[in-house]
């Protein structure tokens, strides 16, 4: 087990006992050596001190030969615990006193150690003519003293000395190790409780909170772990509302999937029906039916081409719903000239149906022309009242436009009220989501896609406007549609038809089919006209330089240089007259892209002769006077 997986508290106890282990080992070796230095240098000084006395005091009973005069001397000095054995040698060797002390014979003869002295008498010189001499001494030895040293009681307080400073060392490692043991229970109970703690933050108990009851750095870390409890919690709850808003939103993607499913297979049966209808219907046409039947056939096929465009466009806005935009143009026009068509349709409609269907324009919708999208305000009335038709057995459809005040600014108000079968209130809601319908199956009562509040909805946001859906007074639904614009006033002046002598139009189209579209809409919206036709954008350029034209429709998507490049460079050429784009791509700001590379206006595919003959009459009615 190393160090790194003690304990706590074992590691705190280490703390406060080695140290105090390393400095009591060290006081206590320092103290003994100079301890046991003392010792020595004592013995040394008494040995020295004893044999300076009894060599003075030895001169005296030598000379004299009273040896005992210096027996109390010596055993004065053989009391000294260090010293055993004294002698007394004269100057021949001879011992003339030699005294032991009773412990001499346990003492082992190597542990003895003798110091000698040389007991030297100092006499004055005389000589025979002076009484005191000329003052000089002469050195004369009498004898010397061996003193005999006990090592052994040297070694006897050297331990005696090592006992006590390991005894009083062990004592202060002791104090030290309850020292740290008492400094340890104020530090680690708060510790294990902030382990326990975090050990129940880790198997996921968030809720709890410890008690903060110790201060300095133990008491932040209580105060962080309960802040680190809090995060936790709130995290924890955090993720049980995300987890439950992914679960939400996989929800509403499987359901979004199965709608689009549902969706595309609606498309096919709605689509393939006005198909049918019109392949069926141009089969049809031979050269031996007659007048009546030709016209009906032909009628027929109109309807149900004019019913699949229309499949399309909506298609197209729910593709653009997904994208969240939309192409936007704005136009001048009076709103009742707009819908005047496809408010002749819906009363057929209706009145096959047994229906009444009201419309009512306010005075200043009638007077004057508003700017406004008409494709796109054609496009929610229609499906608007369609709706109201189709869901209503008995009774009536009122369709209400107004202009109102609102914010300071005037909006166009479109109220459809029906006496139907109305809509759940839990699903008024889900009929505004792109392929969301209240019913999606084949064998539903009412037939269509299902698209059509969702396409309102989506044209009202796009033109910074709202859709409301609220239950009518007598049953039914009523559906309330308000975004804003601007009011300009009305141009009275009638528009003349074409003096069409002398026009000249160049198409550029790749398609055989659609140039040939093209070019008898042309004539049927202008008999006279002179029409061009080239399939590609390199020979458009190539035309205009050697014939003048007045007009000239281009298509928009061709191989090589397309219907863009080529306008450009028309434009960089210095030519100046209208360019109109014909594409079948409605979608992803085309419009803004044509204009943009200098396109003058712009007609989307399928042409109609009512859209050519509108366009001629706007580009082309003051070109017989400028030629």
């Amino acid at each position: 087990m190393t160090l790194r997986q003690w304990s706590i508290r074992r590691r705190i106890l280490l703390v406060g006992t080695v140290p105090a282990l390393i400095v009591v080992l060290l006081l206590t070796t320092y103290h003994m050596l100079n301890r046991w230095s003392d010792i020595r240098q004592e013995n040394q000084s008494i040995a020295h001190i004893v044999l300076e006395n009894i060599g003075v005091s030895a001169e005296y009973p030598i000379i004299s030969g009273n040896y005992e005069l210096l027996t109390p001397l010596v055993r004065s000095a053989l009391s000294q615990p260090a010293i055993v054995a004294i002698e007394i040698h004269d100057a021949s060797g001879r011992i003339l006193l030699n005294e032991k002390t009773g412990r001499f014979s346990d003492v082992p003869a190597e542990d003895i150690r003798y110091l000698r002295y040389d007991i030297i008498r100092q006499v004055q010189s005389l000589d025979e003519f002076s009484e005191f001499g000329d003052g000089s001494t002469a050195a004369t030895t009498l004898g010397h003293i061996r003193l005999g040293m006990a090592d052994t009681f040297t070694r006897d307080r050297e331990i005696s000395t090592l006992r006590q400073s390991l005894l009083v060392g062990l004592g202060v490692v002791v104090l030290a190790f309850f020292i740290g043991r008492a400094a340890s229970l104020t530090i680690i109970p708060p510790l294990e409780k902030l382990a326990l703690f975090i050990a129940r933050l880790a198997n996921g108990n968030t809720s709890d909170r410890i008690k903060v009851d110790d201060g300095a750095e133990i008491g932040h870390l209580q105060v962080n772990a309960n802040q680190l409890a809090q995060s936790l919690q709130q995290a924890e709850k955090d993720q049980q509302r995300y987890t439950r808003q992914l679960m939400n939103e996989q929800q509403k993607t499987q359901q979004a999937s199965r709608a689009k499913s549902e969706f595309l297979a609606m498309m096919s049966h709605e689509l393939r029906t006005p198909l049918n209808g019109a392949i069926g219907m141009l089969q049809l046409l031979e050269q031996d039916i007659s007048r009546e039947e030709f016209n009906d056939y032909k009628r027929t096929a109109d309807q149900s081409l004019t019913h699949l465009t229309q499949l399309l466009e909506d298609v197209l806005v729910v593709v653009d719903t997904e994208k969240n935009k939309l192409p936007v143009v704005f136009k001048e026009q009076k709103l009742p000239d707009v819908l005047h068509n496809l408010i002749q349709n819906f009363s057929a409609r209706a009145l096959e149906k047994g229906l009444s269907l009201v419309v009512d324009y306010d005075g200043a919708l009638q007077r004057d022309a508003i700017r406004f999208d008409p494709s796109l305000v054609r496009q929610v009335v229609r499906h608007l009242v369609d709706n109201a038709i189709k869901f209503t057995d008995s009774g009536m459809v009122i369709v209400q436009l107004q202009l109102i005040k609102h914010d300071g600014n005037d909006w166009l108000a479109i109220s459809v009220t029906d006496t139907g079968i109305g809509i759940p209130e839990n699903q008024k809601q889900q009929v505004f989501e792109a392929f969301a319908q209240v019913n999606s199956s084949f064998n539903r009562r009412y037939a269509g896609i299902g698209l059509g509040l969702t396409i309102c909805h989506h044209i009202s946001r796009i033109l910074a406007g709202h859709i409301e859906i609220h239950d009518g007074l007598h049953g039914g639904t009523n559906v309330l549609v308000r975004f804003p614009l601007g009011v300009r006033p009305a141009n009275h002046e009638q528009q003349h038809a074409l003096a069409a002598q002398g026009l000249r139009t160049l198409i550029v189209e790749d398609n055989p089919v659609n140039s040939k579209v093209a070019e008898k809409m042309l004539l049927k919206a202008c008999p006279q006209m002179q029409i061009h036709v080239v399939s590609s954008g390199e020979e458009a350029l190539e035309r205009v330089k050697s014939q003048q034209f007045d007009l000239i429709l281009m298509d928009c998507q061709m191989p090589g240089l397309d219907g863009f490049d080529t306008t450009r460079r028309l434009r960089e050429s210095g030519l100046n007259i209208p360019v109109v784009a014909c594409t079948a791509n409605t979608t992803d700001r085309i419009q803004e892209k044509c204009r943009a590379a200098g396109m003058d206006d712009y007609m989307a595919k399928p042409l109609n002769v009512a859209m050519v003959r509108a366009m001629v009459n706007k580009w082309l009615q003051r070109a017989p006077a400028e030629h």
